[in-house]
């Protein structure tokens, strides 16, 4: 699952721009890390407290209209759990936060009186690589998703 995120970053008025921008990332990731997993944790157990309810109501002769709504509840949680993929939009987050966070500390490690053009523009690259490698690591999962022959010839 791609993590959605606005396109544009609004021009920062700190003094240390390419540390604010590292930072507004790691940010994002940090939420969206933890957005994901409490999604995933409501859903597993949503699929697994319905899925229990079915058979127990199944068991007990409950009425069937309670039987069915719970059992459609589970299928749904199902759906649910396949189209929005908290799981691995936490992987993902997760993964870009724990590169991305070493990063900016290796960078704060500098003394702001030594931070020149190089040690700067290795911070970008660092949220750029991280950013990059997070759309190439959701490519490769929906392509492993991808089943059945290829395209004909």
């Amino acid at each position: 699952m791609i993590i959605r995120r606005s396109t544009t970053t609004p021009p920062s008025t700190s003094p240390d721009p390419e540390l604010a921008y590292a930072l507004t990332d790691l940010a994002w990731y940090a939420r969206t890390r933890d957005s994901a997993r409490t999604w995933y944790w409501v859903t597993e157990l949503g699929a697994l407290f319905t899925g229990a309810t079915t058979v127990v109501a199944a068991g007990l002769q409950a009425p069937a209209a309670v039987t069915a709504s719970v059992a459609g509840a589970t299928v749904f949680i199902g759906g649910f759990r396949q189209v929005f993929n908290h799981a691995e939009r936490y992987v993902l987050a997760a993964e870009s936060w724990s590169r991305l966070r070493p990063a900016i500390e290796r960078y704060k490690l500098v003394p702001e009186a030594d931070r020149d053009a190089d040690v700067r523009r290795r911070l970008v690259e660092d949220v750029e690589a991280v950013a990059a490698s997070e759309i190439q690591n959701w490519a490769s999962y929906r392509r492993g998703l991808r089943s059945g022959p290829g395209p004909a010839s």
